[in-house]
């Protein structure tokens, strides 16, 4: 199911910029810790320890699978 429905998708909706918004650098580049869920499916979970002050909410993902 997509997450924005339009009639053309090359023309999607902008997001107005806010005032006063600065950009950010990155802090850090890592490689996930690798887990398993159930009966040993391999999950790699992106954030697993990190403080959530320091996340971007919409930045939250797993990868499933080898």
């Amino acid at each position: 199911m997509p997450a924005v429905t339009v009639a053309d998708i090359t023309v999607l909706p902008r997001v107005n910029e806010v005032p006063g918004a600065r950009a950010r650098s990155v802090k850090s580049v890592t490689t996930a810790p690798q887990g398993y869920e159930g009966e040993g499916f391999p999950v790699r979970r992106t954030f697993a320890g990190i403080d959530m002050a320091e996340l971007d909410p919409f930045i939250m993902m797993d990868q499933m699978g080898e």
